[in-house]
């Protein structure tokens, strides 16, 4: 195999300008070219705008420490922002296997991702859970064509809505009359219901999601997760005022099929104070299942 090859990552991470620089049993190094097609409504790189390189980095972490024949899921990410990201360039992930323990299934990892400046602005820890069941969209998704980069949606100048409160920031892009943004556009996230301190979304399971598994890959998930806890937080801010999310825990619960129904996102502020709110998110499908459960402090500023 050449070195080519071996660095190659799959499908969705190309998409997503996600690149290998090493790997090795139990540690890797990504890189992320970040830009404008994954900005939020603002125009601002977000958590959610590196949600396939945070899965990655942890996943590939244990991943390349398992034997062969056996793989590993991700069940849990803590992201916590140690700055804000960058509009653009490149940032560097490093991701490293702490412990695995193959007789209970489950492995430890964590990473930091630097930006251009040299500075950590994002601390991760993962648990990964080994799983039996086949590859079945390995070859496809490994080693298929590439997919084409779709063109991003437009950000509404800020100008625009300047001296409005957040609420009528997020009812304005549920209605049509803000644009909801390249990341928001690059999911199909539609806003269903919105209100101060609650939003609801929905986005359809497509096959550029997938992982070798068949199942949407998990940094989609935090992306959608991201964004709703973005928008239920900005819905309580007062004109002028900005917010951001400091620290994301995401509990995959069900992985859902990249042919499956549509899903619904929806975050809730259970508590808010002048500077801080705390965001729970739900990723359920039609039936009500539980898919994604997060839980997010969102800075006031």
């Amino acid at each position: 195999m050449t070195a080519t090859e071996t660095l190659r990552l799959d499908r969705l991470n190309e998409l997503m300008d996600v690149r290998a620089l090493d790997l090795e049993p139990g540690s890797v190094r990504f890189e992320q070219e970040l830009g404008p097609r994954f900005h939020d409504h603002r125009g601002r790189t977000v958590l959610g705008s590196i949600g396939v390189l945070v899965d990655a980095v942890p996943g590939g972490a244990v991943g390349t420490s398992m034997p062969a024949g056996a793989s590993v899921v991700l069940s849990q990410i803590t992201a916590a922002m140690a700055a804000p990201l960058p509009a653009s360039g490149a940032i560097v992930a490093r991701g490293q296997a702490v412990h695995l323990d193959l007789e209970t299934g489950t492995g430890l990892a964590t990473g930091e991702m630097v930006g251009p400046d040299g500075q950590v602005a994002v601390v991760l820890q993962s648990r990964g859970m080994v799983v039996t069941r086949p590859a079945t969209h390995t070859e496809a998704i490994a080693r298929g064509e590439r997919l084409p980069v779709p063109a991003a949606e437009p950000v509404t100048d800020a100008a625009e809505f300047a001296g409005h409160a957040g609420l009528d920031v997020v009812t304005g892009i549920q209605a049509g009359r803000i644009a909801r943004g390249p990341l928001a556009g690059l999911l199909e996230v539609d806003l269903v219901d919105v209100e101060k301190g609650r939003v609801a979304g929905e986005f359809a399971p497509r096959e550029w999601m997938s992982n070798p598994l068949g199942s949407i890959q998990g940094g989609v998930l935090v992306s959608a997760a991201d964004l709703l806890t973005g928008l239920a937080g900005q819905s309580l801010t007062a004109p002028g005022q900005d917010y951001r999310t400091l620290d994301l825990r995401i509990d995959f619960v069900r992985s859902p099929a990249v042919d499956g129904p549509r899903i619904r996102a929806e975050a809730t502020v259970v508590r808010a104070g002048r500077r801080l709110a705390l965001v729970e998110t739900r990723l359920e499908d039609p039936a009500g299942q539980v898919l994604v459960r997060a839980a997010a402090s969102v800075q006031l500023v």
